[in-house]
């Protein structure tokens, strides 16, 4: 007997073969739809580059603070096709958003741009639209007048017993990333900001004064000096002198004899004491100033380098005392600069007594520190700026540091970088 052979599983084939059949575009299409987004993720990408670099563009017209928003947009749009060839990002609106900031500081591009689609409208997917933003800025380089560079030290700039650092216009700021990057106890911190890579910290003293609020963890502050070179000294014209003897005329310093070796002493006596203008060395010794009546220093820079340079020591217990840098030349701007030594730290410099010492310039002792006490003064000329910047610094027993300067060193416009 002859058996028939059932016809379902012919049929069941034929029924897979039409679901294959009528499945086969939706699995084409799906499979589009990934294509077509990975597209738009290389798209997006690609559209953030074209932003950042559009922003540079932009960005290059903010120094002479004239552009018009049509000049902002042409010298965006021109960088944003040359880094992306106008491929790759799409559909390009050829007008993008740009805003400049009211101090012309940044200016924001923001790029649209209609993404490509190729498998997704065959199962009503639309291409979306892309956007990117990106921020460039002129950033400033310094904020602060009053700089400790230490990175390290704990504390890297101390005020305590009434002691007190003013910043008029300027910033008080510890490049130490310290718990107590500046500790302040019984004493005043006031300028237009305050900060630390550490921590600003503060005892719980009734008297102290802190102004503004403080910020913790910003980025350190470079040192804005760092590109000067120090002059080279010629040969002694001194060794481990003193210049306190009584004398009925000035101790008249000049540039013929302006290089000092050794520990070096000026002051005492009722004398009075005046420098030409021009640089003036001591090598390899402090620099101590004792109850020195100086009448005229215009001009002048003091300068202590060497192998082991020494500090600069101001004792002086009344009176007000002027000393101005010269504006042009190595130390235009720098009226107390001590070198730093071969290896280690510099010596530390010191001001005590109950004078003023007014500088026109900076106070720069990049790796030493200053220590104010004893009700000294450290206060700008008159009609000049003054900043200090040292590696730490200590101010106490009514001593204070009053500071001006809108920045200190080059200037404060900066480099243009990408801030967003």
């Amino acid at each position: 007997m002859t058996r028939r052979r059932s016809a379902a599983p012919q049929r069941r084939r034929g029924a897979v073969a039409v679901m294959i059949a009528v499945m086969l575009p939706v699995f084409i299409a799906a499979a589009g739809v990934g294509i077509d987004y990975g597209i738009w993720q290389r798209e997006a990408s690609r559209l953030q580059l074209a932003a950042d670099a559009a922003a540079m563009g932009a960005g290059r017209l903010l120094a002479a603070q004239t552009a018009s928003a049509a000049q902002f947009a042409a010298a965006a749009m021109a960088e944003a096709n040359a880094v992306t060839g106008e491929s790759w990002v799409g559909t390009l609106n050829q007008t993008p958003t740009v805003t400049v900031a009211a101090n012309w500081s940044t200016v924001t591009v923001t790029l649209t741009s209609h993404a490509n689609a190729y498998f997704s409208p065959l199962i009503g997917v639309s291409a979306p639209t892309l956007t990117a933003s990106a921020t460039s800025g002129l950033a400033v380089q310094n904020t602060a007048c009053v700089l400790a560079l230490s990175t390290t030290a704990s504390p890297a700039i101390a005020v305590n017993n009434m002691g007190s650092i003013t910043a008029t216009g300027c910033g008080i700021f510890s490049d130490s990333n310290a718990s107590q990057a500046i500790y302040l106890n019984s004493g005043s911190l006031v300028a237009k900001s305050i900060g630390a890579v550490g921590i600003v910290a503060k005892s719980n003293s009734g008297s102290n004064t802190m102004t503004p609020a403080p910020t913790d963890g910003d980025a350190a502050e470079a040192n804005p000096l760092a590109n000067m070179t120090a002059p080279t000294p010629g040969a002694c014209s001194y060794t481990n002198a003193s210049f306190t003897a009584w004398k009925a005329t000035p101790y008249a310093f000049t540039q013929s004899a302006n290089v000092f070796c050794g520990n070096t002493t000026i002051g005492g006596n009722s004398t009075t004491d005046t420098f030409a203008a021009g640089i003036y060395y001591v090598v390899n010794g402090s620099l101590t100033f004792n109850n020195a009546n100086i009448t005229q220093a215009s001009g002048v820079s003091f300068v202590l380098t060497g192998s082991s340079p020494g500090g600069f020591n101001w004792t002086n217990y009344s009176g007000s005392y002027a000393i101005t840098a010269p504006t042009t030349g190595p130390t235009a701007g720098v009226a107390v600069w001590q070198t730093c030594p071969g290896a280690g730290s510099a010596a530390t410099s010191s001001m005590n007594g109950g004078s003023t010492l007014a500088l026109g310039g900076a106070f720069y002792t990049p790796c030493g520190a200053l220590n104010i006490s004893n009700n000294a003064h450290l206060a700008a000329a008159s009609g000049n700026t003054m900043g200090v910047v040292v590696n730490t610094m200590q101010v106490v027993g009514s001593g204070s540091i009053s500071a001006n300067a809108a920045s200190i060193g080059s200037s404060s416009a900066g480099q243009l970088a990408l801030i967003q």
